[in-house]
């Protein structure tokens, strides 16, 4: 169920967007060639994080395993962030997106058996915007293939596909982590909102 677009658009340019989707891909273009290797060392797992290797719960945001992975998180953000960017500030979705994609990262930590099973990508943070946009946003209209459907039906849709996709056997994505960075968004969003 792929989003086209917001059907409401608020605010004027959305900087950090752009400055978000710039810099996983410079990233993206900068490392895919020895990939494995940035994942060694900026990768984020569990046992890095009960080792107190603390920064890479912010370098995995930035790492992308190949070029689908990244333009399915960037176009997400592109279409759930702008809006919510135009209504916290850039600086506020900024802080906002990292938070979610930390909070991502610790909830994998706690919900994978396996200390070393690494996870990289800008999921979680997108998925904590999803819940942003959620909140702020249930009525606006999210154009799909065949239908609009408003953002509260169309995120609580793809809520559960997490939900149920986590309890598979499906180990390549981090539905853990969209799950964890979904519910800090759904937390967060009420201290980042403007009055």
């Amino acid at each position: 169920m792929i989003p086209f677009y917001d059907e409401k658009k608020i605010g004027k340019f959305p900087f950090a967007v752009v400055f978000l989707i710039a810099a996983n891909t410079i990233i993206f273009l900068a490392t895919s060639a020895s990939l494995q290797y940035y994942i060694d060392i900026f990768g984020f797992t569990p046992a890095k994080l009960f080792d107190g290797q603390f920064f890479t719960l912010f370098t995995y945001i930035f790492l992308h395993g190949n070029l689908f992975h990244l333009i399915a998180n960037m176009w997400f953000l592109w279409v759930f962030g702008d809006n919510l960017e135009a209504r916290l500030g850039s600086l506020k979705f900024l802080a906002f997106y990292l938070l979610c994609g930390i909070g991502a990262g610790v909830v994998y930590a706690l919900a994978m058996s396996d200390p070393n099973a690494a996870v990289i990508g800008a999921s979680g943070a997108i998925s904590g915007v999803l819940a942003g946009y959620l909140v702020l946003f249930p009525k606006n209209k999210i154009r799909t293939f065949f239908v609009s459907l408003p953002a509260v039906v169309y995120v609580f849709a793809w809520f559960l596909l997490q939900l149920f996709s986590a309890t598979g056997t499906d180990t390549s994505i981090a539905y853990w982590g969209h799950i964890g960075g979904f519910v800090c968004g759904l937390l967060f969003i009420r201290f980042f909102k403007k009055r």
